[in-house]
């Protein structure tokens, strides 16, 4: 028995790869701009800064997939303006029963004085809350039901505390992938929206701007048992931040329409998506196949009184192996929530090894220690010693897995 809402593998495979194309610190002094790392709570040491522009130089860099396979592999490139660096790669949840959410890009881009910056917030796939929630489906419900409504949830979680300026349609994007829409299996209406929000918020005493755009494809399905259900699969969001007034648009449209896939990471994608799903459907029917081959041995000796009986008891047990479905996916859920929400903040856990307290702190450095004037301070050089090049005492703080 083969559940119509298991997702295909080649729908699950364009959302893969359609996602990737899609105050009381004292300031700053001029040595200390110098220093091999930050101040967590520092103000800038002056307004003047480099605008990044579309029309400048630009250099591909890679975001490479370290761990997804038997050997790290470049997963796409795509052009940021020379000079900048940048971190991070994609990241596996191999644990989540959603094959479209088992993968994600976590990946930022800095300028070398950190008031510009690039960033690829994680991908999400859900089912959409105000329509039916199929449990044979494992991916979350959730109420966003327009693109909108989606990058207005991420900037809600993404950048807390930040103003929206404004929004618009992007029915630019949603014309090149105008194949898919052609493409959807039958008995599914397919539609594409993407969008580009505007939000404002300070970072260090400087009032920034900063613009992300993305895509969002949904799937409904109507059904004469189940009713309507609808699914969305948002692309990772690209995210380009500037001081106010110095936000580049066309330098974002260049670096977007700059991403470029590779082939051989695609492929592997497939398989694996392929084979998960594969998976996935062979043991939903093995369930149901099992618990119905062995109450029908049951029937041939209970006698015709009792089928009336049974039949109740197989909407139970079919109805008892969804919600075990939903359970596994709740927990699954629970844990990949977690890490994307601190993916998406762009932050990580820190311990204070001294006391246990644990701080939030930026994902862009390997180093942050525990300064004794009540500041924490970022670096990524393993060799920084506080006392000797800010002349205050320190601790080093401890990732936490």
């Amino acid at each position: 028995m083969r559940s119509r809402y298991c997702v295909s593998p080649r729908v699950v495979m364009f959302a893969v790869v359609l996602s990737m194309l899609a105050a009381g610190a004292p300031a700053v002094s001029a040595d200390a701009a110098a220093l091999p790392g930050v101040f967590v709570e520092a103000k800038p040491t002056s307004p003047k800064s480099t605008a990044a522009s579309a029309s400048g130089a630009m250099q591909r860099v890679a975001i490479n997939d370290p761990g997804g396979f038997e050997q790290p592999i470049s997963a796409l490139t795509l052009e940021v303006p020379a000079g900048w660096s940048t971190s991070g790669g994609v990241v596996w949840e191999r644990g989540v029963e959603c094959v479209s959410n088992n993968l994600g890009v976590a990946w930022s881009a800095t300028s070398p004085d950190g008031r510009f910056g690039l960033s690829l917030l994680p991908r999400l796939t859900w089912q959409v809350s105000s329509a039916t929630v199929v449990p044979m489906y494992p991916c979350p419900a959730a109420a966003m039901q327009s693109a909108r409504a989606y990058l207005e949830a991420v900037v809600k979680n993404a950048r807390p505390g930040a103003r929206v300026l404004s929004y618009r349609e992007r029915p630019d994007i949603v014309a090149t992938r105008s194949q898919a829409v052609a493409n959807a299996l039958p008995g599914t209406r397919v539609w594409i929206e993407a969008g580009e929000i505007l939000v404002g918020y300070p970072l260090q005493g400087v009032d920034m701007r900063e613009s992300i755009v993305g895509a969002v494809t949904f799937s409904e399905i109507s059904d004469p048992l189940v009713g309507r259900s609808l699914s969305a699969s948002a692309e990772d969001s690209l995210a380009l931040r500037a001081p106010d007034g110095q936000l580049d648009f066309a330098l974002l449209e260049r670096i977007r329409t700059s991403a470029r896939i590779n082939p051989a990471w695609a492929e592997k994608v497939f398989a694996f998506s392929k084979a998960k799903i594969t998976a996935i459907s062979q043991r939903q029917a093995q369930d149901i196949q099992t618990w119905h081959a062995r109450r029908m041995n049951e029937i041939s000796t209970a006698g015709i009184l009792e089928r009336g009986r049974i039949r109740m008891d197989t909407i139970r047990e079919v109805g008892r192996i969804n919600n075990q479905i939903v359970a596994n996916r709740d927990a699954t859920t629970t844990t990949i929530h977690e890490g994307n929400v601190r993916a998406i903040q762009e932050v990580q856990p820190w311990r204070d090894p001294s006391t246990g307290q644990q701080v939030d702190l930026s994902i862009h450095y390997r180093h942050a220690w525990q300064l004794d004037d009540g500041r924490q301070f970022l670096t990524n050089d393993a060799d920084f010693d506080p006392q000797r090049a800010l002349g205050i005492n320190g601790r080093r703080l401890e990732p936490v897995p």
